[in-house]
């Protein structure tokens, strides 16, 4: 166990640094001064390219945000679903820590976006709706829903934001490489135990079903399951295909903001049908490539 151990410290401290260096820069980005409005306001003009493009920012805050405007009537379904497929949670600042990964982080971000832009416009043409507009609340109305918004788009159960940057960054980048760590320690223990190809065989390696596989594991509204998912792809057990559909689903803690809301029960599973039947048939695709 010992060997296991110093095995997966080797295999991972190399990433601390880069791993700080990224949350560094996503909490300055997080707490940096100045009006959201705007954002807002494009959302509703531009609907899902909008969304697809806030969605790719890596704060988790962003999909919460959505979850929100959407039970407020303020942005439609597939604006929600365009920023719910592009959040990535935690895979972007772990694959910044991986240089030999850079080319597949570029390449995810670039799939996403288009992948959430096709899936957020084709859901507003199969569920139209309307919207409550912020121009045509009246002006006090108008600037206490906007100012709540605010406030949302800058909430995160996993940031600290009444401690220094560097501080924070310093606990974000802690939680994360202990998972990374765990998962680490995990997979060479079972490879030592089982057998890489039965490990294999056990994740469907290889298989056209690893893509629904991953993307029911999305699901998990942890920062673990994007763990997981990105280092069993460094490991090279998970396809790129997989991957994707893992990270498609994984969209933070936007959707608990549908069940903590109550909003009804085919709204809900229509939006989990749709990030799942996105995932998996985008992660079956790049399977083919």
């Amino acid at each position: 166990m010992l060997e296991i151990l110093e095995h997966s410290l080797e295999d991972t401290w190399a990433m601390l640094p880069l791993l700080f260096a990224a949350y560094l820069v996503i909490e300055w980005f997080e707490r940096r001064p100045g009006d959201d409005s705007p954002m807002f306001y494009a959302l509703q003009k531009y609907g899902p390219l909008v969304g697809a493009l806030i969605g790719l920012i890596p704060q988790c805050g962003f999909s919460i945000l959505a979850g929100m405007l959407f039970m407020q009537g303020n942005i439609t379904l597939g604006t929600m679903i365009a920023v719910f497929v592009a959040t990535s949670d935690e895979a972007i600042p772990i694959l910044l820590s991986h240089p030999d990964l850079y080319g597949s982080l570029v390449l995810i971000l670039i799939l996403k976006f288009i992948v959430a832009v096709l899936a957020g416009y084709l859901t507003d043409r199969l569920f139209p709706q309307s919207i409550q507009r912020f121009e045509d609340l009246p002006e006090e109305e108008q600037e206490e829903e906007l100012e709540k918004d605010t406030a949302t788009a800058g909430a995160c159960p996993c940031c600290y934001p009444d401690i220094p940057i560097w501080k924070s960054a310093l606990l974000r980048t802690l939680k994360i490489y202990a998972w990374v760590f765990a998962v680490t320690v995990l997979f060479t223990a079972l490879v030592h135990w089982v057998g890489e190809e039965t490990l294999a065989g056990f994740l469907l390696t290889g298989s056209w079903f690893q893509p629904l596989l991953a993307a029911l594991f999305g699901f998990i509204p942890n920062c673990a399951a994007t763990v997981v998912l990105t280092e069993l792809f460094e490991f090279g057990t998970l396809s790129f295909g997989s991957l994707f559909a893992g990270l498609v689903t994984n969209a933070g803690l936007g959707p608990l903001v549908l069940i903590q809301y109550h909003a009804p029960w085919k709204t809900v599973l229509r939006v989990f049908l749709i990030l799942l039947i996105t995932g998996t048939v985008s992660g079956m695709l790049l399977q083919l490539l």
